[in-house]
Formats: structure tokens, sequence, C-alpha cells
């Protein structure tokens, strides 16, 4: 069964877990190298005693040596040897001379020993079955090519001993009580490091559609942490732009929905409370398609807008002649100009060509010269005109009509706002400048107006040449 352990532990697992591992082949080596480092002092130190004796006996020319063996050690080595064991032996293993500072009075030779030393090899070996134990040097005396003798020294392991199995306690107890405290501090670490993660948990715990500006204290934080809980900052301001946006949408579609459909819930109980001639259930009908259409257009629009406000519309970019696209328009406005009575007049329109979609960019012209023939009174004009500065387009619809208050020049590009609130319904339904607005930011460009009550309006549209 699968164990799923927080992530503080399991850092903490991970953590102590490399540490022992590292720890472990770090005490391996020091324990080995340190039991190398003295069995290679302790054998350079029997071989050089050895090598002094072997030296001296060969060229000793027939010196009694056995009768005060211990003198001649003395006088050989320059000092009377401490904590060993010497012995000269002949070629058959009999003990000639011999001298012990140890509790162990002569050295067991074994006979494999014994014939390697008399080929000339040079001995060494641990006596396991003796305690302490001892460490020897086997060396060969010649005399003209001949092994005439053998002798032994040997040194004991005790003090060496007694410092591995101190060493060896140490790095026992040593490591388990490293391995705690870091493991506890590591613990300590994690929980501490890991703190935003519980503060996300805990703000994910609090957010609902109704609290969505709950936010985690990032503070100063830059690293890892600090960055996702950034992120997830920023994550739910999303969320909360889209809730914002869908409860819009919900609140617009109810509020310009509601009016039609009471036009055409009252139209008609109106006309079923009597029998009605067929020309009268046919303007029924037709009130009621006109209703219809004006539904779709605004479920269109606040449908366009809100895929503008969450990046969900793509443009369809393409190289599009501003002067054709102008005249184009101009030509599909001008019999509403007509019905109206206001001159439509398109002049000195540069000749460029711009990046962008040439559908969107139609509709945002439109809906501004639209606009500007609702609320020109009959007699008036609509002007468009275009010039370029700076690597920029600028497109400028100017009309003199009715004219926008002060107060309201900030609230023009707002939904379903209308400036002239005396106008029925026929006016439009207030989103045409919004759409306008959104499809220029989309190009990269801007909408500006300016305006004077009586005098007229004029709506500037900057497009980048180069997007």
């Amino acid at each position: 069964m699968r164990i799923d352990l927080p992530i503080r532990w399991k850092l903490t697992v991970w953590y102590s877990g490399i540490l022992t591992l590292i720890l472990f082949i770090f005490s391996c080596f020091v324990y080995l190298y340190l039991k190398q480092s003295l069995e290679e002092s302790i054998d350079a130190k029997i071989k050089s005693i050895g090598d002094v004796l072997s030296s001296s006996l060969a060229d000793r020319e027939g010196m009694n040596i056995f009768g005060n063996f211990e003198r001649y050690l003395e006088n050989v080595l320059g000092r009377k040897p401490k904590g060993k064991i010497i012995q000269i032996m002949d070629r058959s293993g009999k003990i000639g001379a011999k001298t012990s500072d140890l509790e162990q009075e002569t050295l067991p030779t074994s006979l494999s020993t014994l014939e390697r030393a008399l080929r000339g090899e040079v001995v060494y070996e641990t006596l396991e079955t003796v305690s302490p134990r001892i460490r020897t040097i086997t060396i060969p005396i010649k005399e003209k090519d001949r092994v005439t003798s053998i002798v032994q020294v040997g040194t004991s392991l005790e003090e060496f001993d007694e410092t591995m199995r101190r060493l060896f306690l140490i790095l026992v107890v040593a490591i388990p009580c490293l391995v705690g405290l870091t493991g506890m501090g590591g613990f300590l670490l994690a929980r501490k490091g890991l703190k935003p993660v519980d503060e996300i948990r805990r703000a994910a715990l609090r957010i609902s559609s109704k609290n969505l500006d709950e936010r985690i204290d990032v503070g100063r934080r830059t690293d890892e942490l600090g960055r996702l809980a950034s992120t997830f900052n920023e994550m739910i301001g999303r969320l909360r732009d889209a809730f914002n946006r869908v409860n819009q949408f919900s609140s617009d579609v109810s509020h310009e929905l509601k009016t039609p459909l009471t036009i055409m819930k009252g139209e008609t109980e109106v006309a079923l409370r009597k029998d009605r001639t067929k020309e009268e259930y046919e303007a029924l009908l037709r009130s009621h398609l006109e209703e219809i259409d004006r539904m779709t257009r605004i479920v269109d629009d606040l449908l366009f807008l809100s895929k503008v406000e969450a990046r969900e519309m793509a443009l369809n970019l393409e190289r599009v002649n501003v002067r054709e696209m102008l005249l184009e328009v101009c030509g599909d406005m001008r019999i509403f100009a007509d019905k109206k009575g206001v001159e439509l007049i398109l002049r000195e329109v540069a000749e460029v060509v711009i990046l962008g979609d040439e559908l969107k960019l139609r509709r945002l012209f439109s809906n501004i010269i639209e606009n500007g023939l609702k609320y020109t009174n009959p007699g008036g004009f609509v002007e468009v005109s275009s010039t370029t500065e700076n690597g920029n387009l600028f497109v400028s619809i100017r009309d003199n009509g009715i004219g926008i208050k002060g107060e309201d020049l900030k609230y023009i590009f707002d939904r379903f706002f209308r400036a002239d609130r005396s106008r029925n319904r026929e006016t439009g339904i207030g989103l045409g400048l919004s759409i306008s607005k959104m499809v220029a930011e989309l190009h990269g460009g801007s909408i500006s107006v300016e305006s004077e009550v009586g005098k007229g309006t004029v709506f500037t549209v900057r497009l980048p040449l180069n997007p």
C-alpha cells in the first residue's frame, strides 16, 4: 500500500537518506584510509628496525651477539626497543637470540613463513591467534648471497586496535546524531520554505465565486515559491475577471432583452384580446421579427465584446487597402445617410496598406460613421478623412451633429451608454462604440473623441501602419 507523505516529510526523508549515504561513504573512506595509513606506519617502523638488524648481523664477522643480545640491540639501534619483540633464528627455525617487551615471549613462525624467508623474501604477517594481535616482519640475513639466518621483529597491535575501535564507535554514534540533527533542521527549513504553499491552500479554501479578492501575501519573496504565489494571485485575478465578465454578460443580456421581450409580450396579449384581421397579425409578426433581429444583434455584440475581453478573439490578419475599405464602408452607409438627409463625405484619404482584420476594421468604422449619422440632423454632414504620421494611420470621422456633453465624454465607450437619453430605442443599443474601441485596441491602436454641444463631434482612430 502506497503511503502519501506530506511534501515536508518527503523532503526530510530524502534529505536525511542522501545525507546518511554521504556520511556512510565518507566514514568508510576515513576509516579505511586511517587504517591503511596506520598499518603502513607500523610496517615502516618494524621494517626500519629489521633492516638495521639484518645489515648489522650480516656484517658482524664472527662477533658473538648472543651473550648479551639486549646490549647489542641498544648499540645497534641506539635505544632499547620499546613495545617490540625481536628474535634471531637459524635456517632450521631455531631461536638463537631474542628479547621481548611484550607479554608474548616468542613469535610463533609457520613453516611457510620460514620457507619464504629462506628463499630471500621479506614476509609481513599479523598474528591473529595471540592476544593482543602482533604485526611481524621476517627478514632473511644473507652472507655471500646465501641465507644464513633470519631476523624477526614484531610489535603489538593493541594501540592500533584500540584506535580503530574508538574511531568506529565515534562514527557509529556521530552519524545517527548528525543525521538526526540535520534531519530536524531540514524539516524545520522545509516547513518554513513551504509556508507559502500552506498559504495558497488556505487561500484556495477561502476563495469562492463571491470572494475573488482574496490574495496571498507574497512580500518580497522572489524565489520559486514566491513566483508560485504570484502566479496563483494572477490566476485568481483572471478568475475574478472571468466571473465579472460572465456576470456582466448575464446582466447586460437580461437588461437589454427585457425590453424587447416585454414589448413582444404586450403586443401578443393585446392581439389575443379579440380577433384580428390578417393584416393586423402580419403587422404583429413583423414587429416581433424586428424585436428578434434586435435581440440577435444584442447577443452577437455582447458575445463579441466578451470574447475580446477574454482574449479569445483572434485576428485574421491580411493586407488591407485603407482607402478602398473606407470607400466601400461609406458606400454601404450612403443609403442610411440619404434616408436621414445627411451628407456623407469622404475626402483626403491616404493611400496606405496596413496589416489587419478587414471585417473587424469595417465594423469599427461602420459603427462610428453610423453613430455620426444617427446624431446629425437633416442637412448636416459626416466627413471621413485620414492622414499618416510617425508610423501611424489617423482616420477622422467628423460631424456637425448635436454633440456630446463634457460630462458624458468619459462614458462614451461604455456599454449601453447613450449620450442623448431622450432618443428612442431606434437610435441603437449602445454597444457600437464599445465594439469599435475593442477592435482598435486589438490592432494595437486607439480611439479618441472631441465634442462640443451644438457644434458636432470628431472621432479619431489611430492604427499602427506596422502592428
